[in-house]
């Protein structure tokens, strides 16, 4: 019979007190309920919530964007010039009474919707004595004009910050 040759760093059987111990410790597995793990509840609840920013993110990008009600523009009462506008993009948000920004030949103008007519907007200025035109100087627009409609404006100190 051939000796059976022992690993470099084999040192033995263990002393005979630890034997029992370590054999029970080493290969029988914990009896636990299983319970949620807060490690991978943490790592799942971060990734969601990356993944949902992402998408609202991406969804602003498209939908929404900014406009600069020009200076001297007094169409609406409500909104002042200089003020940032943040507009949704979609011509499809413009309804009556609601402000919008249209460019009518190449002019950039703020005015309310009085009136849609399928794919045409009929506007009229709130401030009837407004310098700006509206639809009673050029009629109805198209709703591919629409830059966006107004979805509220920041005009806290704007005209002095503009000015200079």
């Amino acid at each position: 019979m051939r000796k059976r040759r022992r690993a470099a760093l084999d040192f033995g059987p263990p002393p005979p007190m630890l034997a029992p111990a370590m054999v029970v410790s080493g290969t029988v597995p914990a009896r636990a309920p299983r319970r949620i793990d807060p490690y991978r509840l943490a790592v799942w609840v971060r990734r969601v919530t990356l993944l949902g920013t992402v998408a609202i993110g991406l969804w602003c990008w498209f939908t929404l964007g900014t406009e600069w009600v020009p200076a001297g523009m007094r169409t609406v009462p409500d909104i002042q010039p200089g003020s940032l506008c943040v507009v949704d993009r979609r011509a499809s948000a413009a309804t009556v009474g609601r402000d919008v920004f249209v460019r009518v030949d190449g002019v950039l103008l703020l005015s309310r919707v009085a009136a849609v007519d399928g794919a045409a907007l009929t506007l009229a200025n709130p401030d009837q004595q407004a310098p700006w035109p509206d639809s009673r100087a050029f009629g109805p627009v198209p709703r591919r004009q629409v830059v966006g409609t107004v979805l509220f404006a920041i005009t806290h100190g704007v005209e002095a910050r503009r000015r200079g």
